[in-house]
C-alpha cells in the first residue's frame, strides 16, 4: 500500500507514514491479524507531525546545481607615472673626424693619380688617429670610415703605379 500523502511505500500494519509523518487512513490499513490474545498494552507513542511535508524528488529528478555566473572585469586603464625625459646630451662634434672621413674619401677617388692621392690618404689616417683619440667626442664611426678609405684609396693608388711602370709608358 501507498501513502495518500506522498505517495511512498508503507509496510503492512503500518499506522502513519515513515516518510512524511502522516497518518495512514483505515481504508489503507491493513487486515488486522486473526482474532487471538490481545498484546499486552504498552506506553503510549505520540507519532511527531510534521506541519508541512515536502517530497523527496527522485535522484534523476534533482535539479543539478546552478553553476555561478562569472563576471568578466571592467578594464581599467593603467596608471602611468610620469617621467621626466631629459635632452640627448649630444657629444661635441669631431672636426678631426669629418676631417679624416672626407679626405679617406677624397683618396678613394683620386687613387688613379697614384702620387696626389697619397697626400690626402696620409692626411686622413693622421685625422682619423687623432680624432679617434679625443676624449668626450662623437665622430668614432666617422674616424673608423676615414680610416678604412684612406687605406683602400692608398692600396689602389699603389696598384695603379705598379700597373704603370709595368707597361713601360
Amino acid at each position: 500500500m501507498f501513502c495518500e500523502q506522498c505517495g511512498s511505500l508503507l509496510q503492512n500494519g503500518e499506522t502513519f507514514c515513515t516518510n512524511c509523518g502522516a497518518p495512514v487512513s483505515a481504508a489503507n490499513a491493513a487486515p488486522s491479524p486473526a482474532p487471538g490474545p490481545a498484546p499486552a498494552p504498552g506506553p503510549v507513542v505520540q507519532p511527531i507531525i510534521q506541519t508541512q511535508a515536502q517530497p523527496v524528488q527522485p535522484v534523476y529528478q534533482q535539479s543539478q546545481p546552478v553553476q555561478p555566473i562569472y563576471q568578466q572585469p571592467v578594464y581599467q586603464q593603467p596608471a602611468y607615472q610620469a617621467v621626466v625625459i631629459t635632452p640627448f646630451d649630444r657629444p661635441k662634434p669631431n672636426g678631426f673626424a669629418t676631417a679624416g672621413m672626407v679626405l679617406g674619401i677624397v683618396t678613394c677617388a683620386l687613387y688613379w693619380t697614384s702620387i696626389f692621392n697619397m697626400i690626402p690618404g696620409i692626411m686622413a689616417i693622421i685625422f682619423s688617429i687623432v680624432g679617434i683619440t679625443k676624449k668626450d667626442c662623437g665622430g668614432r664611426g666617422k674616424c673608423i670610415a676615414g680610416f678604412i678609405t684612406a687605406g683602400i684609396g692608398m692600396a689602389l693608388g699603389i696598384i695603379a703605379l705598379i700597373a704603370y711602370i709595368n707597361n713601360d709608358y
